[in-house]
């Protein structure tokens, strides 16, 4: 078996289309106890409606022995998408205890896997008591219990969403990170974008794409952004004058260093030297 298949967190996404509704058609919720071991066919005809299978005991494997086997064990979410046929099996073991929310969502709104993951693994028992009060509310059908229901699966929705994107995030800052920190330690080189992303084992132009998602700019302009602290420093130790600051660190151009400098600092470069302070030659500043 292709163990490079198997479903893991970063298998699971939420997305939001153009679209501005958000419409419940089908939804439920119910919990349950498997005597295991024990084996179930679903096909795509059985439900029309999505859900959220919450492992409370036990471990249960989605289509084993495929390319698509996802294995969950307990404080795992598994997300299960309708229309689809699969087998689900609990092997000989533990009692098998979950709760399912069942729903069925405008599509033009929301976008969800269409296959069989791993949605999340259980902190704390944060989903684990917000799936119980779901089936709660759903078994007591109070007054305006399938309002409070659906809110609640929005809110699940929602949460899952949050975490899906926070992993996906991090694994993209995870990406790039080792040519964020070569930068960082040598932006008085002249190393290309190119070079920058061959570390990182990308593309150049995903590692332009991560880079300004996570630094708000572009890598080249970052290097100067570091270099321009660099010279604000140096000024300001008073050692220096805004030629030899600017030389210093690698923008012997004093017109574009002056432009840079203020572009970054707000000021001029001769507001950071100090009262006696390096003398300086007539610049632009003057």
């Amino acid at each position: 078996m292709d163990n490079n298949a198997k479903s893991s967190l970063n298998d699971f996404y939420i997305e939001f289309s153009d679209s501005n509704r958000l419409d419940g058609h089908c939804f439920g919720a119910f919990s349950g106890c498997v005597k295991t071991p024990d084996e179930y066919v679903c096909t795509k005809d059985d439900k029309p409606f999505s859900r959220f299978f919450y492992v409370e005991n036990g471990t249960i494997i989605f289509d084993k022995g495929t390319r698509k086997e996802v294995v969950a064990h307990a404080g795992n979410i598994v997300y299960l998408p309708n229309n689809i046929t699969y087998k689900s099996q609990w092997p000989a073991g533990a009692e098998g205890k979950y709760m399912s929310v069942n729903f069925q969502l405008d599509e033009l709104y929301i976008k969800l896997p269409n296959r069989i993951c791993i949605a999340a693994t259980d902190k704390n028992d944060y989903y684990k008591n917000m799936f119980e009060h779901i089936c709660e509310q759903w078994l007591r059908g109070a007054f305006g219990y399938k309002l409070e229901v659906l809110s609640e699966i929005y809110r699940l929705l929602y949460s899952l969403m949050n975490e899906s994107l926070h992993r996906r995030t991090k694994a993209e800052h995870h990406t790039i990170y080792k040519g964020i920190l070569y930068l960082e330690n040598n932006y008085m080189s002249d190393i290309s974008v190119k070079e920058l992303s061959d570390m990182c084992n990308v593309s150049e132009s995903s590692f332009r794409r991560l880079f300004k998602k996570y630094k708000k700019m572009s890598p080249i302009t970052y290097k100067n952004y570091l270099r321009i602290i660099k010279a604000a420093d140096l000024l300001k130790s008073g050692e220096y004058s805004v030629k030899e600051a600017a030389y210093a660190v690698s923008l012997p151009d004093i017109c574009y260093f002056y432009k840079l400098f203020v572009r970054f600092m707000h000021d001029t470069p001769k507001s950071f030297v100090p009262v006696g302070g390096a003398p300086d030659t007539p610049s632009v500043d003057d």
